[in-house]
């Protein structure tokens, strides 16, 4: 397992390095891992679809949080951050929002689309997406019922 998660950091790190130095990267949508057991009892629990089993990142969205208008706001967040959350998100908080799943390490979130549309290999298809990260800045943002706060065992809080 060690092996594969260096793998995958080394392609995020190579991905955000393409996208500093050329603005773009054409590397196609990867899998970071596979979807936390959480997720899925409480998918399972609660009539959301996922697109799948595996958790996958890709250079589109990899840029997204890395656009000028989020640094511009203080609201990116670090290459390391990025580099390592499919390690990371196990420790992290998990919520779900009606339409997303969020983890958060209390500095960070991480959006994660259920049953996001992508293309991959020419082929479009469903799947279980990274879709960005932003810094936290309301300490108290999932303190509300907006959020909805995902135990290890899938139930709820």
């Amino acid at each position: 397992m060690q092996n594969i998660m260096e793998t995958v950091e080394a392609l995020i790190s190579s991905v955000l390095e393409d996208i500093r130095q050329k603005g773009y990267s054409l590397i196609q949508p990867f899998v970071i891992g596979n979807v936390e057991g959480r997720m899925l009892l409480f998918a399972e629990a609660n009539g959301v679809s996922l697109g799948g089993n595996e958790l996958y990142m890709s250079a589109k969205q990899l840029q997204h949080c890395l656009r000028a208008s989020k640094g511009a706001k203080g609201l990116a967040v670090d290459d390391s951050d990025l580099i390592g959350f499919p390690k990371n998100r196990f420790q992290m908080d998990l919520y779900y929002d009606g339409e997303c799943f969020i983890y958060t390490d209390g500095h960070s979130k991480f959006f994660i689309h259920p049953n996001y549309k992508m293309k991959i290999s020419r082929e479009v298809v469903k799947r279980v997406n990274f879709i960005t990260a932003t810094r936290r800045t309301d300490k108290n943002e999932f303190n509300g019922k907006r959020y909805i706060k995902i135990e290890i065992d899938g139930s709820t809080k």
